[in-house]
This record gives structure tokens, sequence and C-alpha cells, in this order.
């Protein structure tokens, strides 16, 4: 049985309808590394209604997180001073182009378009809408109610030691703009007390909409209690003893009440002969660039073919050839004997790997 219709089986033995998430921060070329979450997350989408249960599959633009430095592929717009912009939610960051609404968009809107070319098509959640219409409103007031019990669970399972009066919020400053640089100093409820870098002290009304952004520990399981997650995979760096998935399951027992979702952990897709793809360093390879040279459900099938958790390297010289020639291999293969020698369940490979999830037809003899 493919590895996806395993956890889809799993998934509906607890129930009919789910809710499957996947979502990137949008700091900078969204690569072919990052495509491993979406693509895991959507198969196992695809395999639930084959299996004919009910599943919406989320994606969630992480564009709230602040811009953290200026990236060396920003020095090529000089005419921008993102170093005034460190430290801003991304969507409130110039666009580098000048084309399209944020720094955020920039980046997300190519990589949405190269998962509609891979026959991905997500109810798409953006965190700094999420944050200005009031979706996470309750989750923030929730979490400031239930400080302690989250600082106690930080420092007991992760081993940070943090601040005597520490808030699980990161407040935007009302002066800069800023959402890293501000401290917290007091919650008594409806407000918080802020000191924010720039100098400028403050309060905001949690009752507000776009007053600030929950810590990433405390932000995944608050999303997994409002939008009903049911499943996500994730990378390896969250599966990590003390990690984020180890804050987020007592947190969202303990603070939000529901139980975590089901789950599995990929492992990072790398370059050969680099190391694992990140925007930031130069080693991505941006998916849309990707599928300029190669067909998508070739794409696709470099994905289908391996367990999430299989380390994986990507070869983008002669290997997309060699790629490419596999999967006509394959095809062939299937349709003259029924099997491929190499991989198991090849029909539901092959399957899954076309962008329209029908079984292609015999691919001639021409390579």
């Amino acid at each position: 049985m493919h590895w996806a219709d395993v956890l889809a089986k799993e998934l509906l033995e607890q129930g009919d309808e789910h809710v499957l998430a996947t979502g990137i921060t949008p700091s900078g070329p969204i690569h072919v590394g990052n495509l491993r979450e979406v693509m895991t997350t959507e198969t196992v989408h695809r395999a639930v209604r084959d299996q004919g249960g009910k599943s919406t599959l989320l994606y969630i633009g992480d564009t709230y997180d602040p811009l953290r430095k200026v990236y060396p592929f920003l020095e090529d717009h000089p005419s921008i001073d993102y170093e005034a912009h460190v430290g801003k939610p991304l969507s409130d960051v110039p666009c580098p182009c000048g084309e399209h609404e944020s720094y955020a968009h920039h980046f997300l809107e190519p990589f949405l378009e190269a998962l509609s070319h891979l026959g991905i098509e997500p109810v798409v959640k953006l965190a700094h809408e999420m944050y200005q219409d009031g979706s996470y409103t309750e989750a923030i007031q929730q979490a400031l109610d239930k400080a302690p019990e989250i600082r106690e669970i930080l420092e007991g399972v992760s081993g940070r030691e943090l601040p005597k009066h520490w808030l699980p919020l990161n407040v935007k400053c009302q002066a800069c703009g800023k959402i890293s640089g501000t401290e917290p100093l007091l919650y008594e409820y409806p407000e918080v007390e802020y000191r924010c870098a720039c100098e400028h002290e403050g309060r905001i009304d949690v009752r507000e909409n776009d007053i600030g952004k929950l810590p990433w520990r405390v932000d995944w399981p608050a999303r997994w209690s409002f939008l009903g997650v049911t499943f996500e995979a994730f990378g390896k760096d969250h599966a990590a003893a003390g990690g984020s998935w180890d804050t987020g399951q007592p947190i969202a027992r303990q603070v939000y009440e529901i139980n975590p979702p089901h789950h599995t952990v990929y492992e990072f897709i790398h370059v050969k002969g680099e190391g694992a793809m990140h925007s930031s360093t130069g080693t991505g390879i941006a998916a849309g660039d990707v599928l300029d040279v190669t067909p998508p459900e070739v794409l696709r099938f470099f994905f289908e073919r391996y367990q999430p958790n299989k380390h994986v390297e990507f070869d983008p010289g002669m290997g997309l050839l060699d790629l490419v020639d596999d999967y006509d291999r394959v095809l062939l293969e299937y349709h003259e004997t029924g099997e491929s020698g190499e991989i198991n369940d090849i029909d539901r490979v092959l399957a899954l790997s076309q962008p329209t999830g029908e079984m292609p037809e015999h691919p001639g003899q021409m390579p």
C-alpha cells in the first residue's frame, strides 16, 4: 500500500471529514525543497478522498512572520532600504519588484502558480489576513490568560529559560510597525503594556485585531484549534526532541483543549553536492524554475516514489534528464508488464504523479 493510503486509512479511522494543512514562510524564493511538505500533505488529501472521505486542503502562507534580516538576494534592489524594514511583518514590507502587494506576495504568488501547474489547488489562508480579520483574536486571549501554563510547558519541554513575566505575544509596535524587538511588560485584560526597541512605550487592546503575533510555538497549536486541522506534515527540525511539535502537543491540549493533529515527518530535500535547500543561502531552486524545464507529472513522480522520511538528493543538472527518463521507463514498464522492478505500488505512484490524478496512457516508444 502506498504511504499516503496508509496515512489516509489511519485518518479515516478517526472520522470521515478532515482538514489537512500545509504552509511556508515566504521570506525568499520558495524552492523545490519546500514542495516536499506541500506534496506530502496534498497526496494524503487525495488519498483520503479516494477512500471515500471528505478532505479540505489548506495552504497557510506565514505572511505575518517578520523580515529577519537583509538577505543577499535583496542587494539587487538598492532602491529599497530593507534594513529599515527588518522586524516588520513580511506583509508590510515593500515588494522587491514593485509589482506585488508586498514582499510576501512577491515570493508567494509564483509558488502558488507552480502549485496550480502541479494540480494542487488548496484553500489559501494568509496569516496576516487571519490576524487582521479576527481569526486569531480569541486564541491570543486564551494564550495570554494561560501564560503561566505555556511558560511552564516551554521551559519544561524545550529546556528554554524564559523571563519571569514572559507573555506569549510579539506585540506590533504602534510607532514603528515592527513585531520583533517589542517586549510585553504586563497583561491585565483587556490591555497589554509593552516597550519597543525604538523606545516607544504603549498599550494595546487584545480585543482588537492586528495587534501582534503569537510566538511560533504557540501560533502553531492556535491555528490547529480555530482551523480544525486534523493532519499536518512537518520537517524533522520541528520533530526534534524539545522542538515545536513536542511543545505544541501539550499547548494544544492544555490551552486550546483540542487533540493535536495526526502527522507525518518528512526529510529535507538536498541539492546534490550542496546540502539542504535554503533560500537565504542560495542553495534553493525555485519550484517555478524547475517546472520551466520539467513536466509537472515528472516533478510529482520525484516525490511520490519515495517515503516522506527518506533522504533524497535533487540534481538540477543532468539528473533532471535522468529523472525524466526514469519516469518514461517506469511508465512504459507498467503498461507492458503491469509492474515495476524497482517501485512498489507503481500503479498508485503513477496515478498520484498526475496533476489530474488519472492514470496516464501508454507513452509510446520515443523518449
